[in-house]
């Protein structure tokens, strides 16, 4: 029988990847719907959004699990001072960004900052507390519920922007329109939080105390490792153009589905790891994130090095040939998936080393501010790319290393370097045959997507046959779709 956590997991994941799948369909109708300049500011717009609300927000969403997972602790008590403090950071976001949507405005040099910036006030105000919510469903074993809600929000968001753009013809109401979604969103996920667990009428002083003690070293950290993702883009508006930064946008996303896979993961196992922390189960956590790892690799590689070795193409027929300045940038800044397979802060945090992330920030954040003002200065906006990449992997492999000390293991304890290279190596073989056909014998970007279900079945192929892959994937496969049956019945009699 499959286990709980594999099918939260599964069903994050689809929840995640479909709306990752949704936006990224969209990005091709925004291009070709908005002027660049509109398209820049539609971008620059949400890059603030998310650099308020990643502080404002304070890491609450992933130190609650620490309260709720602690018997002592009245969960009623926890859910209202947490929630109280929540209302409370996201009113001061909300402030923040009104006062500096003037001089933002003036920063990008771009007029219509300012009022965008009004129209996404009540957006910022639930963008602070939508993840602390989630966070919480997830803790009380309500993914059904955050997946329904997820996907059925961001198809209503779909349909405002259609009628934004195409009947009403208008950046303003789009941004207002999003604001209303966002709202939607967050009392949708509220809804749907354990009524025995909802309370508004207890403040407990002390443990909001703690809960910022604990939670202000990763707060202040957000900030900060939020510039390491979006400091390119602000530098690229302020140094270059909003149509730069439109190019930047355009090409700056991750591959749909994969990109969310190992969130997906993570905000599953983090909870559980909280509690083998709590209980010394060390080589536990150690087995749990090898496996997480590795179940994200399997995923993640082959579709990362498809997208790579046929960026031209792809990027060309999914933005159009106006956004061929977009392509580099693409193909660079999905160099991230190689790391993006592991939460390395997760152990960091849940053993309250939260002060040590906020020094990694800090030193790497001043590495990321010199190389991008640098790169961007040189090479323009492939530079802002470049930093980003670089950027993210010190910062990885910095948190990397304290983990294993924490942890009392190995990196190779955690990445099954075997296990990756083949991977790699059977990703890249079957894509340089593509390649070949595609070069001399049919130049048609048809042949990349209809090849590609053919490459991903061959890649999985030899995972199973060099079992590469878990069979437990293919157990949980079956219990849903009744097939592989026999699979099923090998697996136990081996057992």
């Amino acid at each position: 029988m499959i286990s709980t956590k594999s099918s939260k997991v599964v069903l994050i994941t689809i929840g995640n990847g479909i709306n990752v799948l949704i936006n990224f369909l969209t990005l091709p109708y925004l291009v070709r719907s908005l002027s660049f300049n509109d398209y820049g500011s539609y971008g620059q717009i949400l890059m603030i959004i998310t650099i308020l609300q990643g502080f404002f927000t304070f890491n609450l969403n992933q130190t609650s699990n620490v309260y709720f997972a602690n018997d002592h602790r009245d969960k009623k008590v926890v859910f209202s001072t947490l929630m109280r403090s929540a209302v409370g950071m996201s009113l001061i976001g909300v402030l923040v960004m009104y006062l500096s949507s003037s001089c933002i405005s003036d920063i990008f040099d771009n007029a219509q900052i300012e009022h965008l910036l009004i129209l996404s006030l009540i957006n910022m105000f639930s963008q602070v507390i939508t993840p602390i919510l989630i966070s919480i469903l997830l803790f009380f074993e309500r993914v059904q519920y955050t997946v329904i809600v997820l996907v059925s929000t961001n198809i209503f968001k779909i349909l405002m922007m259609l009628m934004s753009i195409n009947y009403l013809k208008s950046l303003d109401v789009l941004m207002f329109s999003l604001s209303v979604v966002s709202l939607v969103q967050m009392l949708a996920f509220f809804v749907v939080i354990p009524r025995d667990v909802i309370s508004f009428k207890h403040f407990d002083k002390s443990l909001a105390k703690n809960m910022f003690t604990v939670a202000s070293p990763l707060a202040f950290s957000s900030i900060v490792e939020k510039s390491l993702v979006y400091l390119d883009g602000f530098m690229i508006s302020a140094i270059i153009t909003t149509s730069a930064y439109a190019f930047y946008r355009a090409g700056a996303v991750e591959v749909p589905f994969v990109a969310t896979l190992y969130g997906s993961v993570t905000s599953i196992v983090l909870p559980e790891i909280a509690k083998l922390f709590s209980d010394g189960r060390l080589n536990d956590i150690v087995k749990m994130k090898r496996t997480a790892i590795s179940s994200t690799v399997i995923f993640v590689y082959p579709v990362l090095i498809y997208f790579l070795f046929f960026a031209t193409p792809l990027v060309s027929f999914y933005l159009s040939k106006n956004y061929a300045s977009s392509i580099a940038v693409f193909s660079i800044f999905n160099l991230s998936l190689l790391v993006r397979v592991n939460d390395y802060q997760d152990v960091i945090i849940i053993s309250r080393n939260g002060k040590f992330i906020f020094k990694t920030v800090c030193f790497v954040s001043v590495m990321n501010l010199l190389l991008t003002f640098t790169l961007i200065k040189l090479i323009g906006i492939n530079g802002g790319a470049l930093s980003f990449v670089f950027s993210l992997v010190l910062f990885a492999s910095i948190l990397l290393y304290k983990s294993t000390r924490i942890l009392r293991c190995k990196i190779s304890d955690l990445f099954d370097f075997p296990l990756i290279s083949k991977v790699l190596l059977i990703s890249i073989l079957i894509c340089l045959v593509i390649s070949v056909l595609y070069n001399f014998i049919f130049q048609s970007v048809w042949l990349i997507i209809f090849s590609a279900p053919v490459y991903f079945i061959l890649v999985f192929a030899f995972g199973i046959r060099l079992r590469l892959i878990p069979i437990s994937l293919f157990v949980y496969i079956s219990s849903k779709i009744k097939i592989l049956k026999k699979i099923n019945y090998e697996t136990r009699i081996a057992g």
